[in-house]
């Protein structure tokens, strides 16, 4: 599955609850759950754009640790007719009721083929949310070192490897009907690359208890229930 909502919550007499689960999660299994501003694509070798097993891409490019298929993008520029930033967008999803939202991506980043690490200061992979329609607001970037060439890539001081590894962000003080995630790719040379997978924002579900009255009437009808079970 590409795309999972997942709504899930508890109801305790007396008292309020929370429940905690995925809101949200992207797994790219399948081609739902999301759009990009571009036809994906590759050139089956340090060109491409696109959801993929790593069967569609050069040999010499590995990303350790996949779960099923994700997505990669590298030099995306070099595609005729395609110019920078490029966009993946997700659907919108609710998240009305929840609080204390997080989020959550899994990251990898090809070595060059000859070891070196080749992001320069002007790439980046950029996340930003919408918050119920409204404007685009960044809150992940992934960059490198702060050198004019050639460095790794790094999330904030932490470098992204060439095996799958989960990063986060604090979403916390988000609240609101709706929202939705963008990646910003600006990546314009070979071996200035990503991939990503399992896009995931995660939270509580308050849950309003049911009042006292309710419950009596809900034991009344097990009681009726079992009554006619027995007659029957």
């Amino acid at each position: 599955m590409g795309l999972r909502c997942v709504a899930l919550g508890v109801v305790l007499a007396g008292g309020s609850a929370a429940f905690g689960g995925d809101v949200f999660l992207l797994d790219f299994e399948s081609a739902s759950g999301y759009s990009t501003s571009v036809t994906e694509f590759t050139d089956g070798s340090t060109d491409y754009f696109m959801r993929t097993d790593g069967s569609h891409l050069n040999s010499g490019t590995e990303y350790f640790g996949a779960d099923g298929s994700y997505f990669a993008g590298q030099d995306m520029d070099s595609e005729p007719g395609i110019g920078l930033p490029v966009y993946l967008t997700t659907d919108t999803f609710s998240i009305d009721g929840y609080t204390d939202l997080m989020f959550a991506i899994d990251l990898a980043e090809d070595d060059a083929f000859n070891g070196d690490e080749d992001w320069d200061a002007g790439d980046s992979v950029v996340i930003e949310y919408q918050l119920d329609g409204g404007a685009w607001t960044e809150f992940f970037r992934v960059e490198n070192d702060g050198s004019t060439f050639n460095s790794a890539a790094f999330v904030d001081g932490v470098e992204v490897t060439d095996t799958f590894q989960s990063f986060s962000a604090d979403l916390s003080a988000l609240s609101g009907s709706t929202l939705a995630l963008r990646m910003v790719w600006d990546l314009n040379a070979g071996d200035e690359d990503l991939a990503v997978d399992n896009l995931r924002i995660s939270g509580n579900l308050a849950v309003v208890p049911l009042p006292p009255a309710a419950w009596g009437g809900l034991g009344m009808l097990g009681l009726m229930a079992g009554l006619r079970k027995r007659l029957g």
